[in-house]
């Protein structure tokens, strides 16, 4: 099952740049930091953001396995600006921005670079619980490779359990369109996980 991520060159190589581009840009903050393990029979997503106080930005780097005959491996940068609001009378946190994709399987090779964001919106009559979605879009403009589309959304709800860590339930879908070959979905259905804040 392993033996096959990050074998293909170039999944290597985005993988290197985006981690050396991360940790350069991660040096000028000081951190308050989330990682995200979320769950399924037979895929697995780890995500990684950190943000500061100090500033408006965010930065994430996430991957996403999934081991179905020929292994799927998504790699992703996220890069987003963070405000707080209110929806109705419950306190949310909005990050919008855009995500820079690279998706592997088999002889399929495609990126993409999606625009879209997060909205948390914490529940005052129920302390630590929380309700999260998340959608990402690029048309054939911002796909490249074998991709002319790219389509990502999560629903979550986190409960956190102590103070610096919750856990999280879900539904995502994953999607690419395929160049004169219609679409591959590549993973629609429920997780659990686990969210770490330091």
């Amino acid at each position: 099952m392993h033996s096959t991520m990050f074998r293909h060159p170039s999944l290597r190589s985005f993988s290197k740049a985006t981690l050396l581009f991360f940790s350069a840009s991660m040096s000028c903050f000081t951190l308050a930091s989330e990682l995200d393990f979320r769950l399924s029979n037979d895929a697995v997503n780890v995500n990684f953001a950190s943000s500061s106080d100090s500033s408006p930005l965010s930065i994430g780097l996430g991957h996403f396995y999934r081991d179905e005959g020929d292994a799927i491996n998504i790699t992703n940068l996220d890069i987003h600006t963070v405000g707080q609001t209110a929806i109705g009378n419950l306190p949310t946190t909005v990050l919008l921005g855009m995500q820079a994709v690279y998706m592997s399987e088999d002889k399929f090779k495609g990126s993409a670079t999606a625009i879209g964001g997060t909205v948390r919106s914490n529940l005052p009559d129920t302390p630590g619980l929380s309700l999260e979605g998340t959608v990402y879009y690029a048309p054939d403009i911002l796909s490249y490779g074998d991709s002319d589309s790219y389509a990502r959304a999560r629903a979550q709800l986190n409960y956190r359990v102590i103070e610096n860590a919750d856990l999280i339930g879900g539904y995502r879908y994953l999607r690419t369109g395929i160049k004169d070959a219609g679409h591959r979905t590549f993973e629609s259905g429920v997780y659990i996980g686990l969210r770490m804040n330091f």
